[in-house]
């Protein structure tokens, strides 16, 4: 017998919006409102599902404005959360069990995507760990994520990336400078220590407390790295 795909709690989805309205909160300027400039620079810190979610969960918010192209506020965000769950999710969910594969077809963008990642849950570390791969994956790509100043990374972070440019200056162009960047997943903020020799590479991650939260390293050259572990 074939087990078919197992329903999705409705809980779950909406713990993924969470995460996606909190995303775009954290994307607002200092006055507190979201404009899609400021939407579209947090999307280069995304990456897969999530960051076709967060994208498309704002154009939602935007086009509920009567002024379609206007920032929105954290009042905007609130009441569009409350809308997404309700029409987007719950109103699909008939028999209250979970949403089934069959229900989730007939549900909009908004709910599908966040129906995937709500599939797949994972811990924004792990989430994080995951969309790290995109600077190995197909080849080493440092540009794949937008890049922070050393002087704003966390101590721990910073001694890290010192101690990798001591050692590229001390191996003479044998091992690459260290990168560090910027990386949105789970609705949580980290950045990337990361570091490619000619046969090897590393990447440490960051919570938004300056916290090591996973790192992994991989073998390859950087246009055929080696999945990293």
């Amino acid at each position: 017998m074939t087990l078919g795909m197992p329903n999705v709690s409705r809980a779950s989805i909406a713990h993924v919006l969470d995460r996606a309205a909190k995303t775009i909160t954290d994307a607002a300027g200092p006055d507190g409102r979201a404009s899609r400039a400021d939407v579209t620079k947090k999307l280069k810190e995304l990456t897969g599902t999530e960051k076709t979610l967060v994208d498309t969960f704002f154009r939602f918010m935007d086009h509920r404005d009567a002024r379609a192209g206007a920032s929105v506020t954290a009042k905007d965000i609130k009441a569009a959360l409350a809308d997404a769950k309700t029409k987007l999710v719950n109103a699909y969910d008939l028999d209250r069990n979970g949403l089934s594969p069959e229900e989730r077809a007939k549900m909009g963008q908004v709910g599908q995507l966040a129906a995937t990642i709500a599939e797949t849950f994972r811990t924004p570390s792990y989430a994080a760990r995951e969309a790290a791969e995109v600077l190995v994956n197909p080849k080493w790509t440092p540009n794949a994520l937008p890049s922070v100043d050393v002087a704003d990374l966390s101590s721990s972070a910073r001694k890290s990336f010192e101690a990798k440019a001591r050692r590229a200056e001390q191996q003479d162009g044998l091992i690459d400078p260290p990168i560090a960047r910027k990386l949105t997943a789970g609705g949580e903020q980290f950045t990337v220590v990361a570091q490619f020799t000619h046969d090897s590479f590393g990447i440490e991650l960051y919570n938004a407390n300056g916290r090591r939260v996973a790192n992994g390293s991989g073998w390859g050259t950087p246009d055929q790295p080696i999945e990293w572990r």
